[in-house]
């Protein structure tokens, strides 16, 4: 008779593959799974009683910005009550890793390994599992800097070295924001190259695109002649429709996509279950508003160009309508009455105005660019016809404390919710039976970014494992009050550790970073 350090016993064993569910017992040993079936033979340090509930690989969050928010608060909480136990971080363009010279931002640093090296020295701790990309508006700032010009061929080669060297570090590939500067201030010759470091690196390239509205198409092809030129796998991130004008076109985006395929592009993607994106309120200026930042913008707004950036905003903004639409969820601390407000209501009552773009202008001068919106711009028919589609799911959220004091601002309900939603409409909108769900959250994930040894429970895998009710849990969050942890999660298992128990959060801070060279 043996010996584990953990037994999970009377489980119905949903193993991530997709097959049909098994009553098991799985044990665990020295943070790897030892045995799945009948372990009645052995004997463990601990036993979990599962009678009822359903076990499966740690969920993982194809699509999060929890980079450095374990310097803030190392709970994690807003992930780890859904059964999260990895994210993948560093998305939409951005990283903590490459800064320019010269920068004192203590959550910025100048290689991945430095970033790896300072986690480790500091005794930073946190709850879940990250594992990262390097973010190509990260390396621009670095090399180019914010201006919108072409990268040099010496900047472009100085790129490309810092890209394979973050890559060398452990980094799972590239991701893209070219919605967003300076990375929308790349063309395609820049894409490709970069794109031909992460192929020899065996990485892949992730994209918030270029457009997610009237120019999807034309996005969704900037993105796979990245990969048709390098052979790189390709991935679409948080694929929606964003634009009033294009919604019910779904179908026709997959059908690209699929088309793609056949022409032997290697594309991917993830989506959130909310109709509702959120980001900078910067995004609906003009690109060109952006040339040099944030500060650059501010410097529009105060010289003659300023009606041409209120120009632009208006074209999203240009009725009582479409201002209804955004709902201001952080100001930087500067204009603290607006959270929880839309731009309609900010206009109206508080800025005593109906021209929605001069108010979009004067919240962003008195924020100093900083303020943040929930968008509500996608359909539900939509987000529906994705989410039944073989894709992953991602929060594009954040690993947030339970506490809205320690939050500091509105966020969108995604970074508390989008795993377990997405378990939700599986069951109650039939979108997919639960094995399937569990496999899109589990080894679906693990085969996209190359995490080897997560996704599935079998013998040898890593333990990271979630304990749930499949017939309960659910979000509670909501747009007005988001900082509300999931139900339905029971526990959950990180490298063998507890980090949940019996529906409460311990002390353990089993979370660690996973690289290539880890996996």
């Amino acid at each position: 008779m043996g010996e584990a350090d953990l037994v999970i016993r009377g489980a119905t064993v949903v193993d991530g593959t997709g097959r049909p569910g098994f009553r098991g017992d799985i044990a665990v040993q020295n943070g790897k799974i030892l045995a799945v079936g009948d372990c009645g033979g052995l004997r463990a340090r601990e036993e979990i009683d599962a009678e009822g509930l359903t076990c499966a690989p740690g969920f993982i969050d194809a699509h999060a910005h929890s980079d450095t928010m374990f310097m803030r608060d190392d709970s994690g909480a807003s992930k780890l009550y859904q059964g999260i136990t990895t994210e993948i971080s560093g998305n939409c363009g951005y990283s903590p890793f490459p800064k320019p010279e010269g920068d004192g931002d203590p959550r910025r640093f100048a290689s991945y390994a430095d970033f790896l090296r300072a986690f480790d020295e500091r005794g930073w701790a946190m709850a879940v599992n990250q594992a990262m990309l390097s973010g190509h508006g990260s390396l621009r700032e670095a090399v180019v800097g914010e201006s919108a010009r072409p990268a040099t061929s010496a900047e472009m080669e100085r790129m490309q070295d810092l890209l394979r060297r973050d890559l060398e570090a452990g980094a799972l590939g590239l991701s893209l924001g070219l919605e967003y500067a300076p990375g929308c201030f790349a063309g395609q010759e820049e894409l490709n190259a970069l794109g031909a470091v992460v192929k020899r690196a065996g990485g892949l390239v992730t994209c918030h695109m270029r457009s997610e509205g009237l120019h999807i198409f034309d996005a969704i092809d900037e993105l796979a002649q990245v990969g048709r030129v390098s052979g790189v796998h390709v991935h679409i991130s948080h694929i929606k429709l964003d634009h009033y004008s294009v919604h019910g076109q779904a179908p026709a985006v997959w059908a690209h996509i699929e088309k793609l395929r056949r022409e032997g592009i290697n594309i991917t993607a993830d989506a959130y279950p909310y109709t509702a994106s959120a980001t900078s309120l910067t995004i609906r200026c003009p690109r060109w508003s952006m040339d040099g930042g944030e500060e650059a913008l501010l410097r529009f707004l105060a010289g003659p160009r300023r009606g041409e950036v209120v120009e632009g905003i208006r074209g999203h903004y240009f009725n009582a309508q479409r201002a209804e639409t955004c709902l201001f969820s952080d100001s930087g601390g500067l204009w603290p009455e607006i959270v929880g407000k839309t731009l309609r209501f900010v206009a109206e009552e508080m800025l005593h105005t109906d021209d929605y773009a001069e108010a979009a202008a004067m919240v962003l001068e008195r924020t100093k660019a900083r303020a943040k919106g929930v968008f509500f711009v996608m359909s539900e028919e939509d987000m529906l016809y994705f989410l039944s589609k073989d894709i992953c799911i991602g929060s594009d959220g954040y690993a947030l404390p339970d506490d809205p004091k320690k939050v500091g601002s509105l966020p969108h309900p995604r970074s508390y919710g989008s795993i377990a939603e997405f378990l939700r409409l599986a069951r109650e909108k039939n979108i997919c039976s639960l094995e399937e769900a569990v496999r899109r959250v589990t080894s679906k994930p693990a085969e996209t970014f190359g995490l080897s040894d997560r996704g599935r429970v079998a013998p040898g895998m890593a333990a990271d494992l979630t304990v749930f009710d499949p017939a309960a849990i659910a979000p509670r969050a909501t747009y007005l009050n988001p900082i509300q942890t999931a139900q339905g999660v029971h526990w959950v298992i990180i490298g063998g550790k507890i980090a949940l128990r019996e529906g409460r959060q311990t002390e353990e801070r089993a979370g660690r970073f996973l690289t290539k060279r880890t996996l």
